[in-house]
């Protein structure tokens, strides 16, 4: 699994937002297997949303002295 790197946060959230404006457009046009890919693709950037999270606790754990595990 590809890790984000922390700087790319802000481009996660375009290509989030893009995605979006492109599953209105397929619903609307009743594009069904275009609406089922999308969906699968903004479940994928939820997750990986979570990343910066679970890595700044990481960092916050490793900086207290307690081993980090992945």
């Amino acid at each position: 699994m590809l890790r984000l790197d922390l700087a790319q946060e802000p481009r996660l959230l375009e290509i989030e937002a893009n995605t979006h404006q492109r599953l209105r457009e397929a619903q609307r046009m009743q594009w069904l297997g275009e609406v089922a890919s999308l969906q699968e693709s903004l479940r994928h950037i939820a997750d990986k949303k979570l990343q910066p999270e679970r890595l700044r606790a990481q960092t916050g754990r490793a900086e207290a002295g307690v081993t980090a595990l992945g």
